[in-house]
Formats: C-alpha cells, structure tokens, sequence
C-alpha cells in the first residue's frame, strides 16, 4: 500500500516535469509568412534563413508566402496567430512602420500586435545611371539636373519604397526637380536604365551589383552616411555632402505580441545562428546584402528611429496609397 502511495506521489511532482519536456519548444512545424510572391528578395532570404533554422532545430520550417496590399495581408494573418512562437513574419519598414502613413486604416496595429526578433540583413539602395548619362559623378549630377528642372525622370519601383522616398528627399536636400516615374516593381526599372528609356534610378545592391560590374550601369552614390563594404569603390551620400539620407530595405523577423519572452530569446538566438552561419552569411554578402542579425531590442529600437525620420516625411509626401 504504502509503495503504491509513495508511486502515485512520485508521478504527481514528475507530472509537471514530463509535461514540460514533452512541449518544449520547437515541438512541431514553424510557420514562416512572407508577405511577396515567391521568388523575391524577402522570399530568397527567407527560404535560405529558414532552411538552414529547420536544419538547426530539427523541425520543419515552413516558408509560406502570402502577398498583396504592402503585405497587409501577411501582417493581418500573423497578427492574429496565436502568439506560441510558431507563427512568424518577414518584415520590412513598409508592414511594421511606413504603412501607418500610407493607408487611412490598418487591419493591424505595428506597435501593438508584433514582438520584433532580428532584423536578418538590409538592402543598400545605389543611385544608378545609364554609362551614356552625361554626368559622370555626383557633382555634375546635381549641376546637370538643376540646369535642365523638370526634364530629367527617374524610376522608382512603387510609392511609398524606400527606394523612392530616398530619391525624394536627395531631391529636397540637392534642391532638384527630377520627375518620379513610377513602375511595378525594381526588375523594369532597372531594365529600362540600362536600356537607356529613363536616365537614373535608385536600385538596391542585389539588383544593381551585376550591371555595375558588367558596366550596364554606373554608380554615381550610395544612399548611406558612409561607404558600403560590397561598393567600397562608389562615394557615398553622406561623404559627398548630403548626410541623413541612410535607407534601405529591410528583410527583419517578427512573431504576434504576448509571444513569451523565453521562446523570443530562442528564436533570436536560433535566426541569428542560421544568419550569421558561414554558408548562409556568404551567400547573403555575395548577393550585395548587408548582414545585420542584431537583438529584438536593437531591432525595436531601429524601426522606432526608423518611424522618427520617415513618417514625417511620407506625410509632408502626401502619399496614400488607400
């Protein structure tokens, strides 16, 4: 009997053990939402992270893609998941910050409804031109365009990029009138620069690199305060006289709010592995991509800097996109 007692006892104290050993996170598959079509930027980096997490952790790690209306679609989904860590989002500044400015109404709430894990890389924006542009650096650039106002267009790929709203705010410092002319998308408008139908545009590193180096398109600066180490050759913004116009496209990682913090601290610590994993780190540098793998805070505290310097000026844009 009292054997019988002291076994019962015993699996009562070891119950709550097994049951916390048996739901140890990751137990099952992660769900990983991309907000853009396959074959994209976010989705490539994505897909590559990703596999490498699954490879790391021992469970799938699903890459699902759901795009459409500036990854409204994606943000809503992961927002209502329920927040246990097995649902996560491929974010950018436009889901989690820009697009509080560019629509009247969100069916989420970006300060509220996500907890931010890493931002994974970032995207340098150049600005390009065809090699038959007559101005052959920055300076005569300017000189050029304010000789001939409201003459020169350039493309961008869609309202309310960041690659436009760099373009838009080199324009307000130089103090220059270059038309914006507007397309679906990065892919046509560096098509059309090297083909020569639009003079200038201002391309992220991944699509520019190899036009740069076949010399389809010349590099005339950088969108950044200082040089970039996968363009040491090209001068950037700040060094040539037009500082705080740093921007760049993001790909971070961010799960619902009220995740718990222990399985946040995990997933950073197993994304951040996977980025920062000498095959995955390489191919991502070889792409042109900036390697950032930074903490939750440092990511939070960046999208928060982020909306100080580029929410004011969406709005002074009057860009809606609703």
């Amino acid at each position: 009997m009292r054997r019988r007692q002291f076994l019962i006892a015993a699996t009562a104290v070891m119950a709550p053990f097994a049951a916390r050993a048996q739901s140890a996170y990751p137990s099952k598959p992660i769900n990983w939402v991309v907000g853009f079509p396959p074959g994209g930027g976010a989705d490539g980096v994505t897909r590559l992270v990703a596999a490498k997490v699954s490879q790391n952790i021992g469970q799938p790690v699903i890459v699902e893609n759901r795009p459409g209306a500036s990854s409204i679609i994606a943000a809503q989904y992961v927002a209502q998941a329920a927040p246990d860590g097995y649902t996560l989002f491929s974010c950018e500044q436009g889901s989690l910050i820009f697009n509080t400015a560019l629509y009247s109404k969100l069916p989420y709430d970006p300060a509220k409804d996500f907890a931010p894990i890493t931002d994974m890389i970032r995207a340098p924006i150049i600005l390009a031109v065809n090699p038959s542009f007559p101005a052959k650096d920055l300076k005569s650039f300017v000189d050029y365009a304010r000789s001939q106002p409201g003459k020169l267009n350039y493309g961008s790929p869609g309202r309310g990029l960041a690659h436009q709203l760099a373009m838009e705010a080199f324009k307000q410092k130089a103090k220059l009138e270059i038309v914006d002319v507007q397309y679906k998308g990065i892919a046509p408008v560096v098509q059309d620069v090297v083909a020569g139908q639009i003079p200038i545009g201002p391309i992220d590193t991944v699509v520019v690199l190899p036009h740069l180096r076949s010399g389809k398109l010349r590099a005339l600066a950088s969108f950044s305060d200082k040089r970039l180490s996968v363009t040491p050759d090209v001068p950037s913004m700040g060094e040539l006289g037009y500082p705080g116009l740093e921007i760049a496209p993001i790909v971070g990682v961010a799960t619902p709010a009220k995740t718990p913090r222990d399985i946040i601290a995990k997933l950073n610590a197993e994304i951040v592995r996977a980025v920062r994993d000498p095959e995955v780190s390489g191919k991502l540098s070889g792409l042109g991509l900036e390697i950032i793998a930074d903490t939750p805070e440092q990511f939070a505290a960046f999208l928060q800097e982020e909306g100080r310097r580029w929410l004011p000026f969406i709005r002074s844009l009057n860009i809606k996109l609703d």
